[in-house]
C-alpha cells in the first residue's frame, strides 16, 4: 500500500486474502514468506549516494529487494503478487524482477486481473506495457497533487508538517505552543548574537531542552529552523511548479512571492518578525560566503567570527557573549572584548567590560580576565 498513515494494514491484509485464494487454486503449498510493504511508495524516487561516491535516484523498497534476493537464491520457489501496479511502478524494478525470473525459471503470478505469469514471454511483454501505463498514472497524480499544494500555499495555507513552535496534531493544530515559541525566538536571537548553529544545539542539549522530533538537538536541525520562512509568517513552498527551484542553504529561495514581488503571508501566527528573519538570512549568507561556500552549494555556515563567541556566557542572563576586536596603536596587538548583547537581541544589556576587568557582565565560568590580547 502506498499510503497507510494510521498503520491499520487493512489494505495489505485484503491483498493477502486474495493471494491465499490464488495459492489454493494453484495447489501451491503454504507461503514460506510474506513480504509486506505497507505505507510504502513504489513510485517515488530518493537520492542515494553509493559506496563509491556516485549518486543514483531509486525507489527505496527493502522488502521488494529482499524478495528479489530470496527468489534468486532459491529461498522461495515462486511469487504470488496481488496486482501488477501493487508489485511495481518503475520499469527498472520490473526489469530487475524479469531478469531473475528468466534465470531461475520460477513462476511469478498475479492474483487479480488476467492473472499473468512473468515466466511466460507474452505476459512479460504485457507487464512492461502495463508498468509504463501505471507509471504515467502515478506521474499524473503527482502533478495534480503538487498543483493543489501550490494553490493551497498561494492561499496562505501551511503545507507539509507543522513546524516546531506550533501544535502539530489534534484540534489545536497550528496554534502557538508558548514554551516552544520562546525557544524559537532564542534560536534567532542567539544566532544574531554571534553563536553558531552548533553552539546553539550544544547549549540546548546541556540545558535539557526537548527537541522537535529527535533525542538531541543538532546543528542541522537548528540551521533548518533558521532558514524556515514560516517562522516569520511567510509562505514556504519547495515543491513542483516553482518558477525557480529552491537553492540549498538559501531561506529566501523557499519563499513564495505575489505578482508584485511581495512575500505571501500565511494564515498562521508568526513567531519572529520578518525583520529578524531577514537579518538572520543575511548573516547566514555572510558566514557561508566567508567560508567559501558558493550560492546553491550544500554546506553549513562557519562557526563564530571570534574565538570564544557562543562559548562564554553572561553570569546575569546566561546569554552568549559577543566578541569585539580592536587594534592597539602602539603595540599593534589585537584586543578582543566580550560583551552581553543588548536587550533587543535577548541579552541583559550590561555594559562592555574593559580589558582585564569586569563592569557587571562576566562569563559564568572562569571569572578572571575574559578579554585579552592575541598576537
Amino acid at each position: 500500500m502506498s499510503f497507510d498513515h494510521f498503520g491499520l494494514e487493512a489494505g495489505v491484509d485484503s491483498q493477502l486474502e486474495d493471494a491465499e485464494d490464488t495459492r489454493s487454486r494453484l495447489r501451491w503449498g503454504s507461503f514460506a514468506k510474506v513480504y509486506r510493504e505497507n505505507d510504502t511508495s513504489a513510485f517515488k524516487k530518493r537520492k542515494v549516494i553509493k559506496p563509491d561516491g556516485s549518486i543514483d535516484w531509486i525507489v527505496l523498497r527493502p522488502e521488494f529487494r529482499q524478495l528479489l534476493a530470496d527468489l534468486a537464491d532459491g529461498v522461495i520457489d515462486g511469487v504470488i503478487f496481488y496486482d501488477l501496479d501493487r508489485l511495481v511502478r518503475q520499469p527498472r524494478d520490473l526489469e530487475d524482477l524479469i531478469d531473475i525470473v528468466e534465470y531461475v525459471k520460477r513462476p511469478v503470478t498475479g492474483a487479480t486481473g488476467g492473472r499473468m505469469n512473468l515466466i511466460n514471454d507474452s505476459d512479460r511483454h504485457m507487464a512492461r506495457m502495463m508498468c509504463v501505463m501505471a507509471l504515467k498514472s502515478s506521474e499524473d497524480t503527482a502533478r495534480r497533487v503538487a498543483r493543489q499544494h501550490l494553490s493551497a500555499a498561494q492561499n496562505g495555507l501551511a503545507q507539509g508538517r507543522i513546524a516546531y513552535g506550533w501544535v502539530r496534531k489534534g484540534e489545536r493544530k497550528g496554534q502557538l505552543v508558548p514554551h516552544e515559541a520562546d525557544v524559537v525566538v532564542r534560536i534567532f536571537q542567539d544566532f544574531m548574537s554571534g553563536e553558531s548553529a552548533y553552539s546553539i544545539a550544544r547549549a540546548f542539549n546541556a540545558e535539557g531542552i526537548k527537541p522537535p522530533a529527535a533525542r538531541t538537538w543538532s546543528s542541522t536541525m537548528i540551521a533548518k529552523m533558521l532558514r524556515n520562512p514560516r517562522y516569520a509568517g511567510m509562505v514556504s513552498y519547495a515543491g513542483n511548479h516553482r518558477v525557480q527551484a529552491a537553492m540549498a542553504g538559501d531561506g529566501w529561495s523557499l519563499v513564495l512571492f505575489d505578482d508584485e514581488g511581495r512575500p505571501l503571508l500565511g494564515t498562521w501566527e508568526p513567531i519572529v518578525t520578518p525583520k529578524l528573519w531577514s537579518q538572520v538570512q543575511f548573516e547566514w549568507q555572510r558566514r557561508r560566503q566567508k567560508a567559501g561556500i558558493k550560492p546553491g552549494e550544500s554546506g553549513s555556515a562557519p562557526v563564530n567570527k571570534y574565538l570564544l563567541s557562543g562559548i562564554l556566557r553572561c553570569h546575569k542572563c546566561h546569554r552568549g557573549l559577543v566578541g569585539h576586536s580592536y587594534k592597539q596603536r602602539r603595540s599593534g596587538k589585537i584586543i578582543r572584548n566580550y560583551m552581553c548583547p543588548p536587550s533587543d537581541r535577548g541579552g541583559c544589556g550590561s555594559p562592555r567590560a574593559s580589558s582585564g576587568q569586569s563592569t557587571g557582565c562576566a562569563p559564568s565560568a572562569h571569572p578572571p580576565p575574559y578579554s585579552g590580547s592575541v598576537p
